[in-house]
């Protein structure tokens, strides 16, 4: 009787240490997937903010052109009353 304890005490340690095993490897993989989703992620930011300063600079530009083309309309305007 007295192997019997023994006996069932290490079974139910190789069994923990085997569910453990199990867990670690599950963690590992959990870990790279969630690398993989945070560098995803971050190019995602980055793509963003590339877009959106491509926005910004669209936006400066037809400003720009927009407030090139009323003065030359004015110009045009003052021509024609001109001639």
């Amino acid at each position: 009787m007295a192997d019997e304890p023994d006996n069932l005490v290490l079974q139910l340690l190789r069994e923990i240490r085997s569910t453990l095993s199990e867990h670690s490897d599950q963690f590992k993989l959990v870990g790279k997937r969630l690398d993989h989703i945070d560098q995803r992620l971050e190019e995602v930011h980055e793509t963003l903010y590339t877009v959106a300063g491509a926005a910004v600079h669209a936006n400066v530009r037809h400003d720009t052109v927009a407030e090139r083309l009323k003065t030359l309309e004015e110009r045009v305007s003052r021509l024609e009353e001109k001639a």
